[in-house]
């Protein structure tokens, strides 16, 4: 068959030239227009684009791994974004060592080691120890007000009174010495007066050398008191020693040998006694330091059998002493 080709038996081309030309119609008006033109304002088939060209959002699932494992995330590094080890967890919490500017008043606590029984305190700016905090601790913690505390404790409320049969131990307590754990006044025991005259007449008792009438009742009830002579109205000088407020009123017997009783301070204004030989020692009335004897202010002694010393102080304030002193011959 002879004759032209039609263009459909013409062999495809390998591909489309910028120059060929192919016919379009453009708003019902035909041209003809080149491969170069279409191309033109078309992107090439393999091309790239930046992040910039990027439009919307991209699902997770189209993200890559990028080497990251099972709880990493990507991090940068200072150079470049890597996989790193998510310190934030699936829990919500952060690791202690992996915060940073943690005030050093609340490091402090972090570094001590709990125990039982004790709570941390803060001994400065930035340092913190523990104290015992016992059972016992707790449970007056946790009470409202005073008088809770003291129910706890089993203490007495702050005002409060008592009769004569509270006091176990007021004779202790009329010599000066503590009566219990806590002080009243005389005005906060409602029948002091009475139990106070009581306690006193049964400790003053009548002896061999100590005689007592009582008189009256109530406020104006009286004592009359007198000293009778007895055995206990004697006292032995038979080695050298210091007097006693039990020498008071006394006549102090020398024995046999030489002996010397010495005078302190200390014994009280009024302290009186007399030192008498009796035997073949002499007895010597000696001065102990701070103290002062009148109207010589020196030793005195005997010299004879049945020679008397009498001793009056006269003068005393604890720590010194005047004795009037003097020689009494048989």
């Amino acid at each position: 068959m002879s004759g032209p080709l039609k263009i459909s038996q013409y062999p495809p081309a390998t591909s489309a030239q910028d120059t060929d030309e192919m016919v379009a119609n453009q708003n019902g008006t035909t041209r003809k227009i080149t491969v170069g033109q279409v191309r033109a304002p078309l992107a090439p088939a393999v091309h790239t684009h930046t992040e910039a060209d990027l439009i919307g959002t991209i699902a997770p699932a189209r993200l890559a791994q990028a080497g990251a494992s099972t709880g990493q995330v990507l991090k940068w590094n200072g150079t470049a974004w890597a996989p790193a080890t998510d310190t934030v967890g699936g829990g919500g919490s952060t690791d202690w060592s992996a915060l940073t500017g943690i005030p050093a008043a609340i490091d402090a606590i972090d570094a001590l080691t709990p125990a039982a029984d004790r709570i941390a305190y803060y001994t400065g700016a930035s340092a913190a120890a523990l104290a015992p905090l016992t059972g016992f601790a707790r449970s007056l913690l946790d009470d409202a007000d005073a008088a809770a505390a003291r129910s706890t404790l089993g203490a007495a409320a702050a005002a409060h009174g008592h009769v004569i049969a509270d006091i176990t131990n007021l004779q202790t307590a009329l010599d000066g010495k503590a009566a219990t754990t806590h002080t009243h006044a005389a005005a906060d025991v409602t029948d002091f007066a009475a139990a106070a005259r009581a306690e006193t007449e049964a400790m003053v008792v009548a002896g061999t050398n100590l005689a007592i009438a009582y008189g009256g009742a109530g406020a104006t009830r009286t004592a009359t008191i007198a000293a009778v002579g007895g055995a206990a109205s004697y006292a032995a000088l038979t080695a050298n020693r210091q007097a006693t407020a039990a020498d008071n009123g006394r006549v102090v017997e020398c024995d046999e040998s030489n002996r010397t009783l010495t005078l302190p301070p200390g014994l009280g204004k009024g302290f009186a006694c007399v030192v008498r030989r009796t035997a073949a020692g002499n007895a010597t009335v000696a001065k102990g330091g701070g103290v002062t004897f009148a109207p010589v202010d020196a030793d005195v002694s005997t010299a004879a059998l049945w020679d008397e010393i009498a001793v009056e102080c006269i003068a005393d304030t604890g720590s010194a002493a005047t004795f009037l002193v003097r020689l009494v011959p048989a």
